[in-house]
Formats: C-alpha cells, structure tokens, sequence
C-alpha cells in the first residue's frame, strides 16, 4: 500500500519543482508568490492523485485479465466409463460414480442437486457411457449404449462461466 502513495507524492514534488520559477530578488513580491504556489498546488494535488489513483484502479482489471486469459481448453474425447454406483442423498440429489473399464486409477464423480428433470435417474449401475464433446466444446453429452442422451457436463471453465445453477 505504502507504495501505492509513493507515485502519487513523487509526482506533487516534481510538479512543484518544475512549475516554480527560479527565485530571484526582487521578481515577485508576497502575493504573487501565494499565487503561485496556490497554482502549484491546485494543479500538482490532483495530478499526482490521479497518477496513483490511475494504477490502483487499473488493479481489478489486470486480475480480470488473468482470469479470462486462462486457457479455455475445449472438452476433448474422453474414454467410455463404467457406471459403478449411483445414490441419492437425503435432499433428493444424485451420485453417479464412473470409471474406465479395467482401470481402478480413472474415475469420476458426477453429482446433481435435487431438480425436476433428474439426470442421474437414466443412469445404470452395470451399464457403459460414452462422453461426446458438444460441438462448441463447451462440455460433454452423455450417451447410454444405444446412444440416447442421459445428462449434459460442462467444462470447469464454462460451469466457471455459466450464470445458470442448473445444467
């Protein structure tokens, strides 16, 4: 913070040094000597001001930048998972435990809120999906066997970016 300040001092004591006439006997008496330097101080304050105020507003929009400059990797093919378990909690949501056939290390957990249209209720314990990216790769559709569509995932970065709470 403390540097934050420094700028915007630096910048007044520049701006009087450069804008006050070199002294010299005899040139300006005491009035117009308070008006200079009431015109130093007018113009200097809230120039050195905004030059520090200038970079601490710049701040939330470099972390925005970073934040949107994150690589959006589009949904890339994944392969076919085996429905290992789905549960329902308490509240009415779903768990859907998945994993590639002969591969105890490449899991996944899919988990809904309680909703109306349910998604986690087309899965089968037993049954194979497949994971199709959508065409926007925004996420993955998600086909039974017979290639009927059971649910819909988005990335981390499109749910990061949806403003909708249901999928």
């Amino acid at each position: 913070m403390s540097r934050s300040f420094a700028t915007p001092a630096l910048a007044l004591i520049l701006a009087s040094s450069l804008l006050a006439p070199p002294a010299r006997a005899g040139d300006l008496n005491s009035s117009e000597t308070t008006m200079l330097i009431s015109i130093v101080f007018t113009v200097s304050v809230p120039f050195a001001a905004s030059v520090g105020l200038a970079e601490l507003s710049a701040a939330p929009f470099k972390a925005s930048a970073k934040r949107n400059a994150a690589k959006r990797v589009p949904a890339k093919p994944l392969p076919e998972m085996e429905v290992k378990a789905v549960t329902t909690n308490t509240e009415g949501g779903r768990t859907v435990q998945l994993q590639v056939p002969g591969k105890n290390d490449q899991t996944a957990t899919l988990e809904w809120p309680a909703r109306a249209d349910d998604p986690g209720a087309g899965f089968v314990v037993g049954q194979t999906v497949a994971f199709v990216p959508t065409p926007a790769g925004a996420g993955w559709n998600i086909h039974d066997a017979a290639g009927r569509q059971l649910a819909y995932v988005p990335t981390a970065y499109a749910a990061a970016d949806s403003t909708s709470t249901t999928w």
